[in-house]
């Protein structure tokens, strides 16, 4: 029997357009402008992915073990500094582009800033950028906080 679902698209960065610069992306302050106009854009195509393939099925999710209340929490994270409300994500989505890494927006730092409060980790420099480098899924950074994860201290 034919599956009639086409897979998933999962998120990927944008297109590169640096081939498209002009002379005029060059001059200092008005290429730097360009070059933050093109960044916005970029992150707004990357944010509309996760909307325009809609809703990503529990089933994709069906395979994998992992703590489901981690996975909710961080995807609230996500949602409220990133995303719309109803972007949905792939558990082989490359975490660093749910957080809208390579764009230079607060965003990252807002998503870390939450997630290491929420879980009681931390995230250094070395592991965000070894999360770039080798483009760590979705479900493989639930399995590092799991990992982590410390209790809330009691406050007395």
């Amino acid at each position: 029997m034919e599956n009639k679902n086409p897979p998933l698209p999962l998120l990927h960065d944008p297109p590169n357009q640096q081939d498209d610069d002009s002379w005029f992306c060059k001059i200092p302050v008005i290429g730097w402008h360009i070059g933050g106009m093109r960044q916005y854009a970029n992150e707004e195509k990357l944010v509309n992915q996760a909307v325009e393939r809609g809703p990503v099925p529990e089933s994709a999710w069906a395979g994998h073990m992992y703590d489901h209340r981690i996975r909710a929490e961080i995807e609230n994270i996500v949602r409220d500094c990133a995303y719309p409300d109803e972007a949905t994500f792939h558990p082989l989505d490359p975490f660093e582009l749910m957080m809208v890494l390579r764009y230079g927006d607060l965003n990252e730092v807002e998503i870390i800033i939450a997630i290491e409060q929420e879980f009681g980790i931390k995230l250094d420099d070395a592991f965000i950028q070894k999360l770039v480098e080798e483009q760590t899924p979705f479900i493989e950074f639930i399995h590092y906080v799991e990992a982590n994860e410390k209790p809330p201290a009691a406050e007395g």
